[in-house]
């Protein structure tokens, strides 16, 4: 059997009428009888009651036009998500994030994704730069939200924003009394919670690049991966942290986050693996470029 005995089937059952089908088909009427008897004699059963007058389905053709609807149907289906597939739209992805780009750039990627393609689907792992690196090589992840540079010849990347430093500090801190606006130089003599180099250097050397422009080695008493958790350590007075400019979402009746006199910048970039050949990576990464950069 084949898909054009059914095709036949079909329109012979809808029509009801051999002359009227072949014209539809745009065959002559002896070969489509030819067919339709081949899938009669395939299936062992009749599928039409035939007379000079009139033509009918019998109940077995009755149910073979039912399954015969259903059989066309899934292969629109299967050739639609086929399609989808191949153009990117439909698929799976898993995508890195780190820092402060879970509040609100990993929302606005999302936003983005389901709004263009609700078929695309995302699933979130937060991970730190290196973590990612790894990850990005052992394509346990396809795309990574990060902090550059990467230092990984095999992996592509491209600045999705940039974002000011600003320091956490308890609300009773005597610097954070009445100040729009701190000197890195005004810390020299603090405690500080940092993040472990190992979870990314473009991070740790954005805050080095600050003590040493403002002339001093820091103290530091206590080092930790995740945002919320450094900003919960200043909250508990074990010292403060100099923190993206979007971690400011993190709302802690007693901490305070101030702006420095200068801008010390942080990168964050997208990153993928050179030889990705995935249609929904380079689908994701076109929506990121066209729709999410703009906006930040």
């Amino acid at each position: 059997m084949e898909l054009r005995h059914l095709k036949y089937f079909t329109v012979i059952a809808e029509e009801l009428h051999f002359r009227r089908a072949a014209e539809k088909l745009n065959i002559s009427q002896p070969p489509l009888s030819q067919q339709l008897k081949q899938l009669e004699n395939e299936l062992q059963v009749k599928l039409f009651y035939r007379t000079n007058r009139s033509v009918e389905l019998t109940e077995a053709g009755s149910v073979l036009l039912e399954k015969a609807y259903n059989i066309f149907n899934y292969l629109d289906d299967a050739c639609e998500e086929t399609r989808g597939v191949h153009r990117g739209e439909i698929g799976e992805l898993t995508l890195g994030y780190s820092g402060s780009a879970v509040f609100d750039l990993i929302p606005t990627i999302i936003h983005s994704c389901n709004q263009l393609f609700p078929n695309l689907t995302l699933d979130l792992k937060q991970l730190t730069t290196s973590e990612q690196i790894k990850a990005l090589e052992e394509r346990k992840i396809q795309v990574g939200v990060l902090v550059p540079p990467l230092e990984n010849p095999n992996l592509v990347t491209q600045t999705i924003r940039e974002e000011k430093l600003v320091v956490c500090l308890p609300n009773n801190h005597p610097l954070a009394q009445g100040r729009a606006q701190i000197d890195a130089r005004e810390l020299a003599t603090e405690n500080f919670i940092m993040p472990p180099r190992q979870a990314g250097h473009g991070y740790y050397e954005a805050i080095k690049n600050i003590f040493k422009d403002a002339g001093f080695t820091p103290t530091i008493v206590q080092t930790a991966k995740e945002q919320h958790t450094m900003v919960s350590l200043v909250a508990a007075g074990i010292g403060i942290v100099i923190v993206p400019e979007y971690t400011q979402f993190i709302k802690l009746e007693n901490v305070v986050y101030l702006p420095f006199n200068k801008t010390y910048p942080k990168i964050t970039a997208m990153a993928w693996h050179k030889e990705n050949r995935r249609p929904v990576v380079n689908r994701f990464i076109s929506v990121v470029q066209e729709f999410v950069i703009p906006k930040f």
